[in-house]
């Protein structure tokens, strides 16, 4: 398992999300993975 700390982009903490809905296709690998769990 990859720590988020160790992915591209900006910390997770940046993204504000609050009252929104994210959907994420392709989470069991790859950039799919990796945006589930940033976010």
């Amino acid at each position: 398992m990859t720590s988020s700390s160790a992915l591209p982009g900006p910390p997770a903490s940046s993204l504000d999300l609050d009252g929104r809905t994210a959907l994420v296709t392709g989470a069991a690998g790859g950039i799919g993975r990796a945006c589930a769990l940033r976010l």
